[in-house]
């Protein structure tokens, strides 16, 4: 078995070189970077009998970054990517560290699932969780919870789930389990959601959503809600009260 530690020796060119390892999934790839100075973090390329492994490292305030091809991004201190010959292959991304034992020629690292480890990105909406799982075969990167997620704007919301799903084909992310939505003085909760980033829209589904503002209960089987108002409306078996 062949090991090669990427030496990050600052270079004098004009252009910054940042290590990557690349999947392809379809027509998309999904690329993983380290972004601290070459002198700082880690990055390592192992081979083995089915592939390359890659070990990417930053430090504070330095994170490893995933682009999910043009449309979502995820941020931690450390990745493992299997990259393996015949196709398919999978990142783990979370806390940890990891470093360079010179005297054994290997790196030892260590993966920290930790509170809000993880940091993941779509337009407006950030969330953040333990640990990021990524199946390129599948396509599909699952956050482990507890995820707590947030959305800036004129109203801005923020509410928690039990996991996030981020799917490729189709471009779907998904909050699934307990999803609590807090929006003004709006709160609503159900059991999964689908954002729909660029249309600043959200479809949520439960047995039943349930949704409450002053003077305004509102509950139903699937609610589309506005991310950028909080207004809501009810797609089916609604049922309500209202007071003054």
């Amino acid at each position: 078995m062949r090991r090669l530690l990427v030496l990050l020796a600052s270079l004098a060119l004009a252009q910054v070189y940042h290590p990557t390892a690349t999947l392809i999934h379809g027509d998309t790839e999904v690329v993983v970077e380290k972004t601290s100075p070459d002198e700082l973090g880690l990055a390592w390329i192992e081979e083995n009998d089915e592939g390359v492994l890659f070990i990417f490292y930053d430090p504070p305030p330095y994170r490893v970054r995933v682009r999910f091809g043009e449309n979502a991004e995820a941020f931690a201190a450390l990745a493992l990517v299997d990259q393996p010959d015949e196709g398919g292959g999978a990142v783990v991304l979370a806390g940890g560290e990891a470093r360079y034992l010179e005297a054994e020629d290997r790196v030892d690292y260590e993966i920290r699932a930790e509170p809000d480890a993880v940091e993941v990105k779509k337009g407006r909406f950030q969330a953040f969780g333990r640990r990021l799982d990524y199946d390129n075969e599948a396509g599909l990167a699952r956050i482990q919870g507890p995820v707590r997620f947030a959305r800036g704007g004129d109203t801005p919301l923020e509410g928690e789930a039990e996991t996030l799903l981020y799917k490729l084909e189709g471009d779907e992310l998904w909050l699934l389990g307990g999803v609590r939505v807090v929006q003004g003085e709006r709160t609503t909760t159900a059991a999964r959601a689908l954002v729909v980033e660029e249309e600043a829209t959200a479809y949520l589904f439960g047995n039943p959503v349930e949704s409450r503002a002053p003077g305004e209960e509102l509950s139903g089987k699937q609610v589309r809600y506005d991310l950028n108002t909080g207004e809501i409306w009810v797609l089916e078996a609604i049922e309500g009260r209202f007071s003054d």
